[in-house]
């Protein structure tokens, strides 16, 4: 078992903040409650609790204002909030909460494990947090513990702090974790929306107002997009090498990763000529009219056509061969067929 954490759990609904409250004992946490907003910020205040249940709607106030002013404080900014949806709620509140600075989002109703788990990924160890506290790529910096952003351009050696909202932070360090590499929209909503269904068109609304914050960094990092694939963070430099380094990173599987070229078709040879060497002891006429090359087909319906026409002049030559050797029948004195006779009447007739 880890270590002890208290758990604050904000809900109106007495029923049910008695089954988290026994949930949270039984992961072996020390639970508290709160009925309101109100009283919520009392016990953070008193309690300095590890981590907030919250519901979304409440009777003195909503879910968003609490979560507010847990990020304004220096002392709860970094504090782990877990909200608890209403059961006709739907997409807007999902990123309301998001976007606010909730860690996580479940909907009603919920399993009381799969929230337990949520619990326990936001509850990780200090130590792990802290191998993680900061990353960096080129001239940017991100505080993951504090949610802030730090710039260094090239004029000032100091670092700047960047302006970003809820979204934008966790937009921006989702690139940051996985820099150079191309990352999808699914991708991309899958981690910073948590998988909710957001429209892909709300990304590239999110990409264009990261890229305006990142405007002090257009000399060493760019957001660049990688037509049919996705986003990804890239240095100037790279960007300058041009669309070689977009085919090494470009990941397995997307559209334009393995272009397949189309299979080479053997030269097709010219029909010989008068004069050519003799070949298998046949020499060429004058016209060079030997028998047709093969045709080399490369679809499916070109082949079809390609067997029909030489089955209509199988058989058209088959019964020009007929009609001779019948011809030559009677010629001899032999009966003409009945088929020979109905067709030089018909010649006659025309």
């Amino acid at each position: 078992m880890g270590t002890i954490a208290k758990i604050l759990i904000v809900e109106w609904d007495t029923s049910c903040a008695e089954i988290l409250w026994n949930e949270v004992r039984l992961a072996g946490h020390e639970p508290l409650a709160a009925f309101s907003v109100e009283r919520a910020a009392m016990l953070i205040e008193q309690e300095h609790p590890q981590a907030v249940l919250l519901r979304w709607k409440l009777p003195d106030a909503s879910g968003v204002s609490l979560i507010n002013d847990l990020r304004t404080h220096s002392a709860t900014s970094r504090m782990p909030i877990i909200v608890l949806g209403e059961e006709d709620g739907g997409e807007d509140e999902c990123v309301r909460a998001l976007d606010a600075g909730a860690d996580d989002y479940v909907k009603r109703p919920f399993g009381v494990r799969e929230l337990m788990a949520r619990v326990q990924v936001v509850l990780r160890p200090i130590e792990y947090r802290e191998v993680r506290r900061r990353v960096a790529v080129e001239t940017l910096t991100m505080d993951l513990d504090a949610r802030r952003a730090f710039a260094r351009t090239a004029q000032d050696q100091h670092e700047v702090e960047l302006q970003l909202g809820p979204t934008c932070y966790r937009l921006l360090r989702f690139f940051v974790e996985n820099p150079y590499k191309v990352l999808s929209r699914k991708d991309i909503i899958e981690n910073v929306w948590f998988g909710s269904s957001v429209k892909e068109g709300i990304v590239d609304v999110y990409i264009k107002s990261l890229r305006e914050t990142l405007e002090p960094l257009r000399n060493s990092l760019v957001i660049e997009t990688v037509r049919g694939a996705g986003f990804r963070l890239s240095s100037v430099v790279d960007v300058a090498r041009g669309p070689e380094l977009q085919q090494e990173q470009r990941p397995v599987g997307s559209p334009a990763s393995a272009p397949v070229a189309p299979p080479e078709l053997p030269p097709r040879k010219r029909p010989p000529a008068a004069g050519d060497r003799p070949r298998n002891g046949v020499a060429a006429p004058a016209g060079g009219a030997l028998r047709e090359e093969p045709v080399l087909v490369s679809d499916l319906s070109a082949a079809v056509e390609k067997i029909r026409h030489l089955q209509a002049l199988l058989q058209r030559k088959t019964e020009e061969n007929r009609l001779l050797r019948d011809a030559v029948d009677g010629a001899s004195g032999k009966p003409t067929s009945p088929r020979v006779l109905a067709s030089t009447a018909h010649k006659n007739r025309r």
